[in-house]
């Protein structure tokens, strides 16, 4: 991804406008809700994140309005599924599971991650889900919707509320190993060990959206403005530390 409190404001959403640069919300301007995640650098509360200000930059040339409602995982899948929001960001793999390919639109990647078994920098490396057997394994809240099917039913695992939690949890011996997404455990990487040539899953990063003619035409505009970006060198000169190359193709 608690106290009864934290939960509640997750739950209650916070709400960002992202518009262009500049930009006031001109009458006439077309809105698209989106459901968005609280992935740490990359998705932000105060809109700081690295594929919000990607895609405010892809909103320039745009007539759209993009209006963000923060909600932890499970509740932005549900409001997705339940018609809540036109959009979500992330989770693309988990709506292919869920809907047709007729159902749902997606973006132009605005990244890719792929999940990695770290462990302690003193430590060796860990190359495979066998490797964990017998150890106290953590991930991190809520990507369990990815993590599942890769660990398969039955296997064990704790859980922290961010990647930072979950490298001290380690650290202090609650762990003896955690599964965790590049680019989010980038920071910490310091303080870590892991196999880059041994992901145990690989994705993009996405807006998707129900399939209708409004979001077709949203998601065929916004997805060239972020492959002229990418094109560009802006997705590397943005993202600094955080980059993952991978190919626009």
């Amino acid at each position: 991804m608690r106290m009864p409190v934290r939960l509640a404001r997750l739950l209650c959403g916070m709400v960002i406008i992202l518009l262009p640069s500049g930009a006031t919300g001109a009458p006439g301007a077309s809105t698209v809700t989106a459901a968005a995640l609280p992935l740490a650098s990359l998705m932000e509360p105060d809109g700081s994140g690295l594929y919000q200000r990607l895609m405010a930059r892809a909103l320039e040339p745009l007539d759209v309005e993009v209006r963000e409602v923060f909600y932890p995982y499970r509740r932005a899948l549900q409001a997705f599924e339940m018609g809540q929001v036109d959009c979500l960001f992330s989770l693309t793999d988990i709506l292919l599971e869920r809907f047709s390919e007729d159902e749902v639109v997606y973006s132009f990647p605005l990244g890719k991650f792929s999940f990695h078994i770290f462990t302690s920098a003193e430590e060796e490396p860990i190359r495979s889900i066998a490797g964990l057997e017998g150890k106290s394994v953590g991930i991190i809240m809520g990507h369990e919707a990815y993590l599942d099917s890769v660990l398969g039913e039955g296997f064990q695992t704790g859980t922290a509320r961010n990647d930072a939690q979950a490298v001290r949890m380690m650290g202090a011996g609650r762990f003896d190993a955690i599964i965790a997404a590049i680019p989010d455990i980038t920071p910490f990487l310091d303080q870590l060990n892991y196999s880059p040539d041994h992901p145990v899953l690989e994705s993009y990063d996405r807006l998707n959206c129900h399939n209708t003619d409004s979001n077709r035409e949203f998601i065929g505009a916004v997805s060239a403005e972020l492959l002229r970006l990418k094109g560009a060198g802006v997705y590397e000169e943005e993202a600094g530390e955080l980059y993952v190359p991978f190919d626009a193709e």
